[in-house]
């Protein structure tokens, strides 16, 4: 079983127990929700099984408690050679019948294959396919992820017990390459189920998983880790790095049921609001050519994000930013330096004989012990001078850089912003910006006027 594999596997057993884990539970009320756990099917990676037993569940609970997510992974066996034995273009032949009718059982793929005459009769396992689908992404559970539980109540209990992430595509601004075509700007927004508070929204000119990363990295340092993330089937959203990092956090990742918006209903109405209060405004700007830049568009958002915050919710009936506030002692935080980790990026390499490897063009000289060996790689896609070296969960040392042609990841997104546009102050969302910058210029004043009228007050007492 390959690392990616086993994290996937590790990601799985955490989303078990997470309602465990997260939890301050007594033994009776614990053993009941194990049982209620081992009742449901699932679809498991890299296995044909559908259930999992409660002996299991509390292997699982005493790996988590011991050695955390690293706990999880399925213990390393020899590996075997069918898969890699079978010919490349079968397997392709087996995602184009998949990909062709998503509903295609394995039996059924591999009954084509070899009625194609593809592969002789026998010769392709179910399993073996059903592992390769797995490890492609095309297993039944990537293609159809069934409603979790945990969202069959309205709201949840505290902040942070559940955040909401979705994409809008309302906005066109002008196209930085081509400011005489417009191109469509994407607002990725995280909302905290039970306030109602925005985590964080910005907007980007494209959407690729990168921005969803940066979404995640900074709500989590300003607010804390939720329990449970919920989005779409999205592709950034289901990327694998994206299920591993949540359960480095201690996040359980859930995805909404295909064409079921009521499942999102607190990230949808937020979009309403936005479509109602903002798009209309910004558009406006927009169109007079007072906002051309996606660093303006976001600086307004900032501001209208602030109004937002402090504006009474009509089901609440308290602001979000109050709401929020009143429960924090439930938030939960990781170090600076935790996180740095976690939201390194992952990938697996097989080192050359010459003891190098490779990413994005540059080359690498590892441990000349790992020669020939595969290795999983762990590094900052914004900063490639430094690469982590693992073998079977053994940390060896950084590779060091024999030649490096580019220094950050070529999947990063490269968004170009000409702020040198000067802006009127007209409309609503200028003067909201501005009304906001003199409001905080008023407190400052009384604040220094209070604490200049005690010390008078002070010094009268002393005479």
């Amino acid at each position: 079983m390959n690392e990616t594999l086993r994290n996937e596997v590790a990601a799985f057993r955490f989303g078990l127990i997470a309602p465990i884990v997260q939890r301050q539970l007594q033994p009776g009320e614990r053993y009941a929700l194990l049982k209620e756990i081992a009742k449901q099917r699932y679809t498991i990676p890299g296995s044909e099984k559908n259930t999992v037993s409660i002996r299991s569940l509390e292997r699982y609970l005493q790996a988590y408690e011991q050695e955390g997510f690293e706990g999880l992974k399925p213990q390393l066996r020899e590996k075997r050679g069918s898969l890699r034995s079978q010919d490349p273009e079968v397997l392709k032949r087996a995602i184009e019948l998949r990909k062709e009718l998503p509903s295609r059982s394995v039996e059924q793929v591999i009954r084509i294959l070899e009625m194609e005459g593809k592969v002789q009769v026998g010769v392709l396992k179910p399993r073996t396919l059903s592992r390769y689908f797995q490890e492609m992404g095309w297993s039944k559970k990537d293609l159809y992820r069934a409603v979790k539980k945990e969202f069959r109540h309205f709201e949840h209990d505290t902040p942070n017990d559940c955040w909401q992430a979705d994409t809008q595509h309302t906005l066109y601004l002008p196209d930085p390459k081509n400011p005489e075509k417009r191109k469509k700007a994407y607002l990725i927004a995280i909302i905290d189920d039970h306030s109602r508070r925005i985590m964080h929204a910005e907007f980007f000119m494209e959407e690729r998983y990168p921005r969803l990363e940066r979404c995640v990295q900074k709500a989590v340092l300003r607010f804390g880790v939720p329990h449970l993330f919920f989005a779409d089937n999205g592709s950034v959203y289901s990327a694998k790095q994206f299920q591993i990092m949540c359960a480095r956090m201690g996040t359980k990742l859930v995805h909404a049921k295909p064409y079921s918006p009521e499942s999102k209903g607190k990230i949808e109405k937020f979009f309403q609001f936005v479509d109602s209060s903002f798009t209309g405004e910004a558009n406006l700007l927009i169109n007079q050519g007072k906002l051309t830049t996606l660093k303006q568009l976001n600086v307004y958002l900032r501001s209208w994000l602030e109004a937002y915050d402090n504006r009474v919710h009509r089901s609440t009936k308290q602001t979000p930013k109050k709401r929020y506030e009143v429960q924090l002692e439930h938030t939960r935080h990781l170090s600076a330096e935790v996180l740095k980790e976690i939201f390194l990026w992952e990938e697996e390499r097989t080192v050359r004989k010459t003891a190098i490897i490779e990413l994005e063009g540059n080359q690498y000289d590892v441990d000349s012990s790992l020669r020939g060996k595969r290795i999983q790689i762990r590094y900052n896609p914004f900063d490639l001078s430094m690469i982590q070296i693992w073998k079977d969960n053994e940390r060896f040392e950084n590779a060091k850089p024999a030649e490096l042609r580019n220094q950050s990841h070529s999947k990063l997104p490269n968004d170009i912003d000409d702020d040198h546009t000067p802006v009127e102050v007209s409309s609503f969302l200028e003067q909201l910006k501005k009304q906001q910058e003199e409001e905080k210029r008023k407190q400052v004043g009384i604040t220094s006027f209070s604490k200049l009228k005690e010390k008078q007050s002070r010094g009268n007492e002393k005479c």
